[in-house]
């Protein structure tokens, strides 16, 4: 059967006509193609790799692809297939387009053929998700040319492939040439972006322009070069350039800066050959951008053709981030968390300083021993509710956006295993449901659970930006095991039943909320086809986004550049965003404990980048800037699994599941896949985020808020921004983000409610932090005693302005009497017993204002 291609890539990669200049036809380039009129006999079998070059090789059978003389184009001779392909490895440049040509005839009208350029980096090339530019081929008794055009983005290797599948027919090939031309430049308004000589570009510390290009090398240096462009009209813009990179070492990133707005940043991946990087969603609004390159390290650099041009309408804000659900259990085991200079503090502080700005929150339902797979379950309490809506506050406090994973089960749910919840079999076994009328159950109890927690969030401030149901249900949701399954595993038309239970009880709640359907098998999502089933049938109204699994281990022969082509073939059939909703990569061989990870290795990056803290933020960079590239934009981004679930220095009590056997705990087989190291320390791969910036990204105000001597833990602090308060929780460090709108004046006034400390600063023009907003809360004491009819009190309320009240509370924690604005009293008519005398300030609706503007003492009346 004819392999099915669903897309092709976007018009910035293939062109119809293209308006490009090439050779005359039939002119090729020398040295591109070997054999192409075939007037020699093919060169042999290459197993389907087509890893050899100097001419043609088949991948199957050598009788369904051979030389014949009873057709020509030109010449004596042509190649003649017939469900087969014969392929060609090439090395193609970056910055140029390419045309393939090829004279096509069959002995009768057939659409079977296809020719094309496939990426040459795949493990097997031909394969339909590997087509990076390719034409689907009416072919009949007489000879027609065919035409293919591509942009080539990345200097690498790719597979020409002549092919038929599907109808039984001989079909002829012949004369087939690549011919070349360089990308006419167009700057889009940047002055002397190919570097033709040294005008305009501003270059501070080291580097040059010459030679056609700007290059810096060196050992120890810092460099920038920056040009302001203007009179551009005001919308959305790109910003493409040409780069080379030795190594990953230091930092390097492109960007561009606007007024009233962030700085958006790529982070230059390693690359020896020449490689398009973008950076994407520059908003210009008066006309006018600065743009660039930062440098400092050791890395050898080089920068051309640096451009600006209009976004396409579809593109979205990149995101980068990770899963945290397992964040407070490892906390409640001991993890600890460093940054890389040495400094404590929370996890998601650490994270969001580096970049990381979406929190994906995975919702079990009541996890617990006997709640497992029968044997293994997953501790109790956490993963639950109550933990998940407490993680949700605390990624908002830290500026992050959320994206709300419901599993519906107790238990880790994948292509394996999708366990119904215990409470849920047990209805199910009571009743003894099965076949349609447990589909409707499930569809039933799907609904309103999802709409029961939806609701809770929104009602505690927390409503997800994004909501994915399930979690890779490539195969199906609440089928139990495979391998005993109640009737759903593999049944598309559950599948898809069960996913739009879910998303209409979304749709209902919260309708601002994109909602995502996740499979595994990123880079070859078609070959997933009950989910490809579920998604074609299901109402599209009733979601967004499509997300899938990459890791390089368990993905071996798909490079990055296959994920971005399957990713195009994705948005062409189905006219959704994509994001990848897992990726990880090893920055150790092995664990803390000296045992193997989950992921044995890196897969495809294996030999490219290694496992070592440096290869992890090689793989991440390349990732980030080639799914920026994703056709029209509409890469949401990528989520790191597992970022925090460190190692526990041997101690056995974090892993990834218990025994039910005898309770104990498996190994942590992540740890050494984290983004934190075996003492809790962030690694360099966290750096590949901090130079992943967005124009339209807040800017973060973030400090440390003190109670006297100690820090103001988990306490609630009102911050006053230009003019807006904005009222967030500090974690156990004392520490707080403030996510706020960069300034259009590019100025802050800042100060906080009940504090003394005011600022006075210039927004800054790289990265999205404010750092050392640092606030001292009042000293506010009180003393009590009993006396004769009540309890008296005195409290110094230094420091403290507005409202605030003295309140005492029975041993029970009710509130027995309050008094405003009073320093000093007596409570009276209060009976015997032990009570609490506090004084606070309170907002409207009685909640503390400041949790630590609190001072308490105990007073006992007999």
């Amino acid at each position: 059967m004819k392999r099915e291609i669903c897309a092709l890539l976007s018009a910035a990669m293939l062109f119809g006509s293209g308006g490009y200049v090439f050779a005359e036809d039939g002119a090729a380039e020398a040295g591109l193609l070997v054999n192409g009129d075939f007037e020699t006999e093919l060169a042999g079998s290459d197993d389907w790799k087509f890893s050899k070059s100097g001419g043609w090789y088949y991948g199957s059978d050598p009788g369904a692809a051979e030389i014949t003389e009873a057709q020509y184009h030109g010449g004596a001779s042509s190649l003649v297939i017939q469900q087969a392909t014969v392929g060609q490895r090439v090395t193609l440049e970056a910055g140029k387009v390419y045309r393939l040509s090829a004279y096509v005839k069959a002995d009768s009208a057939t659409g079977s053929p296809d020719i094309g350029f496939y990426n040459g980096t795949a493990a097997y090339p031909a394969s339909a998700e590997n087509a990076v530019a390719m034409e689907d081929v009416s072919a009949t008794t007489e000879w027609q040319e065919v035409t293919v055009e591509l942009e080539c983005t990345t200097s690498q290797d790719y597979v020409i492939c002549l092919m038929t599948w599907g109808d039984s027919v001989n079909v002829y090939f012949d004369d087939v040439t690549i011919s070349e031309t360089e990308i006419p430049f167009e700057g889009g308004g940047v002055e002397n972006g190919d570097f033709a000589n040294t005008s305009v570009w501003d270059i501070e510390g080291s580097g040059s322009i010459s030679g056609g290009a700007f290059s810096v090398s060196g050992t120890d240096y810092e460099s920038r070069l920056s040009q302001t462009v203007e009179g551009l009209e005001n919308g959305v813009y790109d910003m493409t350039a040409y780069v080379t990179s030795s190594d990953i070492s230091g930092t390097a990133y492109l960007y561009a800066k606007t007024e009233g707005h962030t700085m958006a940043s790529t982070s230059i991946p390693m690359t020896e050959t020449a490689m398009r990087v973008t950076v994407p969603g520059v908003v210009v609004d008066n006309g006018s951008c600065d743009i660039g390159l930062y440098a400092s390290g050791s890395s050898s650099i080089t920068l051309d053709n640096v451009s600006l041009s209009l976004s396409d309408d579809t593109r979205v804000q990149f995101l980068k981030g990770g899963e945290i659900s397992k964040l407070t259990y490892v906390e409640d085991q001991g993890a600890r968390f460093f940054r890389a200079g040495g400094t404590e503090g929370d996890a998601l502080q650490i994270m969001a300083e580096n970049g990381f700005n979406l929190a994906r929150i995975r919702l079990l339902d009541d996890p617990g021993k006997g709640h497992g797979d029968g044997t293994y379950y997953l501790p109790e309490y956490y993963m639950t509710e109550e933990d998940c809506l407490d993680l949700a506050r605390r990624a908002k406090d830290k500026g992050m956006q959320i994206c709300f994973t419901f599993a519906y089960s107790d238990y880790w749910v994948d292509g394996e295993k999708q366990m119904v919840p215990y409470a849920w079999q047990q209805e199910i076994d009571e009743q003894g449901l099965t076949g349609e009328a447990l589909v409707e159950y499930l569809e039933n109890k799907v609904y309103e659970y999802t709409k029961d927690v939806m609701e809770k969030l929104i009602a505690q401030g927390t409503q997800p930006e994004f909501v994915s149901i399930g979690n890779e249900v490539q195969v199906g949701i609440l089928f139990n095991r495979n391998d005993h399954n109640n009737g759903l595993y593999n049944n598309a038309g559950y599948l898809a039943r069960l996913l739009a239970s879910g998303a209409r009880a979304v749709r209902d709640t919260s309708p601002e909320s994109k909602i995502i359907f996740h499979s595994d098998n990123g880079g070859n999502l078609y070959r997933r086809s009950t989910f490809v089933s579920a998604l074609r049938s299901i109402d599209d109204s009733l979601y967004d986004v499509i997300g899938v699994s990459y890791y390089p281990y368990y993905n071996a022969d798909y490079s990055i550049d296959t994920v971005v082509n399957d990713f195009t073939n994705i948005i062409g059939e189905f006219d959704k965003d994509v994001i990848i909703m897992e990726t990880g990569y090893n920055w150790s061989e092995i664990r803390g404990d000296g045992w193997e990870g989950q992921l044995q290795d890196s897969g495809y990056y294996q030999d490219i980048y290694g496992e070592s803290q440096e290869g992890q933020r090689a793989f991440l960079t390349e990732l980030y800037a080639k799914l920026k590239q994703v056709a029209g934009g509409r890469c949401i981004g990528d989520m790191y699994w597992d970022p925090v679930m460190v190692y526990d220095g041997g101690d056995y009590t974090i892993g990834w599941a218990i025994r039910e056997s005898d309770d104990e705990t498996e190994g942590n087989v992540v740890s050494n896949s984290t983004i934190f190291d075996f003492e809790g320390k962030a690694v360099e791969g966290q750096l590949a985020m901090k130079y992943n910036t967005n124009a339209d990204d807040n800017i973060n105000i973030t400090g440390t808020v003190m109670n006297g001597d100690q820090p103001a833990a988990e306490t609630k602090i009102t911050v006053n921004v230009n003019g807006i308060s904005y009222t967030v929780t500090t974690d156990k460090f004392g520490e707080y983000i403030v996510s706020v709108p960069y300034p259009s004046s590019g100025k802050f006034e800042i100060g906080a409610l009940w504090c003394d400390e005011t600022y006075s600063i210039d927004a800054p023009h790289d990265g999205l932090f404010v750092y050392n907003i640092n606030f001292r809360l009042p000293n506010l004491t009180v003393s009590a005693e009993a006396v004769s009819g009540g309890i008296s009190y005195s409290a110094d309320t230094e420091g403290l302005y507005g409202t605030f009240y003295a309140a005492v509370y029975d041993s029970d924690g009710r509130l027995a009497a309050v008094k405003v604005n009073e320093e000093s009293g007596v409570f009276t008519g209060l009976d015997p017993g032990d009570y609490t005398i506090k004084v606070f300030s309170w907002e409207t609706g009685m909640g503390p204002e400041i949790d630590a503007d609190t001072a308490e003492c105990a007073v006992s009346m007999n």
